[in-house]
């Protein structure tokens, strides 16, 4: 018998028995997951919460929509009024009340109740997510396999967008959550066209409550326009008729009418003239707050926010078109289509919005792929897998880079995991090439965990200079001459700053600004150095009674300036 002697040249490496391997161990892997739902289930709710807790509570609040939304919750605590909506002084009559009160029970049950940390405020797009993985895993279940299913919520798991609204106390991860329940009951009807069943239609018009009171009637868009187009196609409503509409629509506006008409009543119905007029249409007609985009915006960026399964998706592109008319494929393309169209043709473009049709493409995707039909060997589907490894370097290796850059820090773990990040993506692409999809797709997800960690966990807290509003405050609260301050701002106004020094913090002109410095009281006031030479001259004659007692550097993000401010108080006798 021949052995092998231990300084004898190993004979080389077969690349393709290697890939073939590590894709096996691979599939493997997944046949033992998916073998019970429960196992495929944990393993998702795992992964997910890997994905989504890197930064959570370590993140600032983000400006502006985050901490508007934050700020008018915690004012609902503040004041004990669950029915209006307000920011400060001023109203807050853009969406629907429900985010404010799961928002409002989250920070209450803390125990800290108005002073709660900003994570508590995110809990519900923490549990949106996490719900919303959880029934795109059951749609995917429902429609093809446990293993479709499971690809499917990994790769939206693994998805940036949502991997960003799950970190943000606003209303779009929560809003998919509800849209999911209707659209998983919806694939219930048309596939079996034997109605729902008493439980599932409790969820079914209460799920559209939920989403209603999230975001108005976003949900009722995306379920009524994949309702038309398949009625359209199949030219009959048949499969529609057991959904128990007559109790269940009273129940629905049991749930919905009330708030919507205290709100109306205790506005004098403004709620509705800003709301609809103010923001919903103008939103449609215009590109609202400088997000105006022409159509087509949301296929070349959905490549980014939809990172890795926009990148299988359109590999998958020859087999949807192929299949069309194959029921799950016509059910999910019913789905996609209608609300894509709408939002491409709305003036305002903001990448959320098209959140409710990512988890039909992620089925689609994985229904291609099982079918052994996602195109990888044309010259243009060449070109389209580069952007695995591509997409993976910008941001693992370009967010670290950055850090050295505007804040001359150099973090060496987070330059380690841009590396590990980058080389398991390359690692995806080479064995995409190879034609093993399922191993390419699944180390692409893998490489997402790694990313957050990097970026969200350790570079966007690391990122000083950019949250200004925290560095203010803690700079107000480090030079303060009393236990109990009085704070108002001078050139920044962003709502960051309400959230973390207060409801009772004041945005004031130069003028009004040394008014209020030398009014009695303990006082202090932020003053951006351009408003400097006016506040002084403001002063006039009281500038000596004053004291600069601190200052702060740091980059506005929202537009993408530098700013330096000077922290003013009376001086102490």
């Amino acid at each position: 018998m021949q052995t092998h002697h231990p300084f004898s040249p190993r004979p080389p490496v077969n690349e393709e028995d290697w890939i073939a391997s590590l894709s096996d161990s691979l599939q493997k892997g997944l046949l033992t997951l998916c073998s019970s739902r429960i196992k495929a289930f944990a393993a998702l709710m795992l992964f997910a919460l890997i994905c989504f807790l890197p930064g959570f509570n370590s993140i600032p609040p983000v400006d502006r929509d985050e901490a508007r939304f934050a700020q008018a919750s915690k004012q609902m605590i503040e004041t004990g009024d669950y029915i209006d909506i307000r920011f400060q002084d001023g109203t807050r009559y853009k969406k629907p009340v429900g985010i404010y009160w799961m928002q409002s029970a989250s920070a209450l049950a803390t125990g800290e109740g108005a002073e709660a940390p900003i994570w508590a405020y995110r809990v519900p797009s923490l549990v949106g997510a996490l719900v919303a993985v959880g029934f795109t895993f059951l749609i995917g279940m429902r429609m093809a396999s446990v293993r479709v299913g499971f690809l499917a919520a990994l790769g939206l798991s693994a998805c940036i967008l949502l991997g960003v609204e799950a970190r943000l106390a606003k209303t779009d991860a929560m809003l998919l959550a509800s849209i999911l329940a209707v659209q998983w009951l919806l694939w219930e009807l048309y596939d079996h066209q034997n109605g729902l069943s008493p439980k599932q239609a409790v969820l079914f018009w209460g799920a559209l409550a939920i989403g209603v009171l999230v975001k108005g009637p976003i949900i009722l868009m995306v379920a009524g326009l994949t309702i038309i187009a398949l009625a359209l196609q199949e030219r009959s409503l048949h499969w529609m008729k057991r959904a128990y509409y007559l109790w269940g629509s009273l129940a629905f506006l049991i749930l919905v009418l009330p708030w919507f008409i205290a709100i109306g009543l205790h506005t004098d119905w403004a709620f509705y003239i800003d709301s609809v007029g103010k923001d919903m249409l103008a939103k449609v007609a215009t590109g609202k707050e400088s997000h105006g985009a022409p159509p087509g915006t949301y296929l070349g960026i959905s490549v980014a926010t939809f990172w890795p399964v926009s990148i299988f998706f359109i590999l998958s592109l020859p087999w949807i078109w192929a299949e069309r008319k194959r029921k799950a494929v016509r059910f999910a393309l019913s789905w996609i289509l209608p609300t894509w169209i709408i939002f491409e043709l709305v003036a305002t473009k903001l990448p959320h919005y098209i959140l409710p049709a990512l988890p039909a493409m992620a089925v689609l995707t994985i229904h291609a792929m099982e079918c052994r039909a996602t195109h990888y060997s044309a010259p243009w589907a060449k070109i389209v897998a580069l952007l695995v490894p591509l997409v993976a370097i910008i941001l693992g290796l370009g967010a670290p880079i950055g850090l050295i850059v505007l804040e001359g820090t150099i973090l060496t773990a987070s330059l380690g995991l841009g590396l590990v990040a980058a080389a398991l993506a390359i690692l995806s692409y080479s064995i995409l090439t190879k034609g093993r999809v399922i191993a390419s797709f699944v180390l692409a997800c893998l490489v997402t965990p790694i990313l957050y960690l990097n970026i969200h966990g350790a570079i966007f807290p690391a990122f000083k200079s950019v949250w200004l509003s925290d560095a203010l405050v803690a700079e107000a609260n480090r030079v303060k001459a009393c236990e109990s301050v009085e704070l108002a701002s001078v050139g920044y106004s962003e709502p960051s700053l309400v959230f973390l020094g207060g409801t009772d913090l004041q945005f004031l002109t130069a003028g009004a600004g040394a008014h209020f410095i030398t009014e009695a009281g303990c006082r202090l006031v932020m003053v951006e150095k351009r408003a400097e030479t006016a506040f002084m001259q403001a002063l006039g004659d009281k500038a000596a009674l004053i004291q600069q007692s601190g200052q702060v550097k740091g980059y506005k993000l929202n537009g993408g300036k530098w700013q330096t401010f000077g922290l003013y108080q009376l001086r102490m006798n």
